[in-house]
């Protein structure tokens, strides 16, 4: 036997011995507890004695309603990996292309996207079966659609001059027309391709980009539409009676891209400066801030107490019984 031959069955010797198996079981139980030791940690920072009092001190009904709303653009936002499945034919139940997409939406908004959108995605579909290069094709999916979305709506409400930008900011009613423009004109480039397109996969090097018929665009813009909707309705329930629905939107869309800008888990501070540099003419600071604060409580904080056990559901039962239909 020659010496390559021997090194090389000495390699292949040493990847039979190498339990991959027990290593993969090992990794999985640790990244379980990371996410599990994460959001403790995030839910012993919160100050849960504030929390109380502004649950105590908000009406019953509202709080009921906004958890409702809320809960409800939770499944919207889960619903773009749904179109995801769609299109790259992925064999799994919705209802827990759903699920995985609800847990990684609740700890993206309070954990930070490397956590929650995509090393949870991640870790969730591959425990049903799905490939890494397909999950890459679902986030990349659910992101676009999601943006797409809101560039469709800020657009439209720029163009309009509903938004009404304070005067120290560098730009100005004219700009934020302009913006709107390019916005909608984005949009309508978008859907004119994918509607008269003569072809549907491109390549550009090693990557394949394949364009959706025109009624998964539709799919695609409606569901943005309703979950960027839902979410302000969230946070209109703080302020009705106080402030009109157009406002407190254009507030949110505003302190949304701010918030992703800043790259700050669940845009802390961000959505609060934004909501007051934009508010500060209409409601009192302490009543903008207190409005705010309620909406995170019901829109981050409620969603973020039910992730833990929700993610334990999906490793221990759901997961499981997908393996077991991958084995049979």
């Amino acid at each position: 036997m020659t010496v390559l031959a021997k090194a090389s069955h000495s390699v292949s010797h040493m990847k039979n011995k190498i339990p991959w198996g027990t290593l993969k079981k090992v990794a999985s139980g640790l990244f379980f507890l990371l996410v599990a030791y994460l959001l403790v940690s995030k839910a012993r920072e919160l100050e849960w004695n504030k929390i109380w009092s502004t649950f105590r001190e908000t009406d019953p009904a509202t709080l009921w309603l906004a958890t409702v709303i809320g809960m409800a653009c939770y499944l919207a936002y889960a619903s773009y990996d749904l179109i995801g499945r769609k299109l790259f034919d992925v064999e799994i139940p919705a209802y827990k292309t759903v699920l995985a997409a609800w847990i990684s939406y609740a700890c993206n908004l309070n954990l930070g996207a490397i956590i929650g959108s995509v090393a949870l995605r991640y870790r969730l579909y591959s425990r049903l079966g799905v490939k890494p290069s397909t999950v890459t094709k679902i986030m990349g999916v659910s992101v676009f659609s999601n943006w797409a979305g809101y560039v469709m709506l800020a657009g439209g409400l720029f163009v309009t001059g509903a938004f009404e930008p304070p005067e120290s900011w560098a730009v100005g009613d004219i700009g934020f027309r302009l913006l709107g423009g390019v916005f909608l004109a984005l949009v309508a480039t978008y859907v004119g391709v994918c509607a008269f397109a003569n072809q549907r996969t491109y390549r550009l090097r090693d990557r394949e980009f394949t364009l959706p018929e025109l009624k998964i665009v539709a799919w695609q813009l409606t569901t943005a539409a309703v979950h960027w909707t839902l979410m302000a309705t969230v946070i209109y329930q703080f302020f009705q009676g106080d402030l009109d629905f157009t406002t407190v939107y254009i507030a949110l869309l505003v302190s949304c891209v701010a918030g992703a800008v800043s790259h700050v888990p669940g845009g802390l501070g961000v959505l609060e400066a934004v909501f007051v540099a934009l508010l500060a003419g209409e409601l009192p600071r302490h009543e903008i801030l207190a409005g705010v604060f309620a909406y995170r409580c019901v829109f981050y904080f409620v969603p973020l107490a039910f992730t833990l056990p929700l993610y334990g559901i999906f490793e221990t039962v759901l997961a499981k019984k997908s393996d077991a239909s991958t084995a049979d």
